[in-house]
């Protein structure tokens, strides 16, 4: 996936997908806030295939920076002069350190099991944030086929980013607008028009 820019073009796509616009639209901030989107997505979107390679070898150097501590310890048991530098560099530094990537990781991996994908959840919500906060417009969802502006919106942005097969389906987007509208939670988010989208972890 690579990195977008919101063309004349693209934004022209936008405006005549969404239609009539809402009153008091602000077209030069939502313009701003789409392209920053836009821009944005690709490097913050985690790959389930990279992180869980990456949890992997993190794993294994958690495993390898144990063991070498083992030993270390081992030797000094045995007689070897001890080394205070070397213990704290152990004990403070490097095994906290690979434990906290390691329990970092195997979370993001589990975000992502199955149809969950946090990092698409979060481009939802910052589109619908921008519908609403620069666009003016309501966060609802029509029975029609297009399932109305709101949706229009989100899919036509997402056109601009996404492969065709992985824009998601106006039935789709229609049941998350709806989802949002009532207060019930996107995954790991909820969304708040008012303060923006604000995250919100399931305890």
């Amino acid at each position: 996936m690579k990195r977008r820019r919101l063309s004349d073009s693209d934004w022209h796509t936008i405006l005549e997908a969404v239609g009539p616009l809402p009153k008091g639209a602000r077209l030069a901030r939502a313009r701003r806030e789409l392209a920053k989107c836009l821009r944005d997505y690709p490097g913050l979107r985690r790959e389930r295939g990279t992180l869980r390679a990456a949890l992997t070898r993190w794993q294994r150097i958690e495993k390898l920076t144990n063991e070498l501590y083992a030993a270390i310890n081992e030797e000094w048991r045995r007689g070897w002069t001890y080394n205070a530098l070397i213990d704290d560099a152990f004990k403070i530094y490097l095994l906290r350190s690979t434990a906290v990537w390691t329990e970092h990781l195997a979370m993001q991996v589990r975000t992502r099991k199955g149809k969950l994908d946090p990092d698409r959840n979060r481009l939802y919500l910052s589109l619908l944030d921008i519908w609403i906060n620069q666009f003016g417009g309501k966060l609802q969802a029509s029975t029609s086929g297009t399932g109305g502006p709101c949706v229009r919106f989100v899919r036509a942005a997402m056109a601009l980013l996404l492969p065709a097969d992985e824009v998601p389906s106006v039935p789709t987007v229609r049941r998350i607008v709806r989802k949002l509208a009532t207060g019930k939670m996107l995954g790991q988010f909820r969304f708040d028009p008012v303060v923006r989208a604000q995250r919100a972890w399931r305890r």
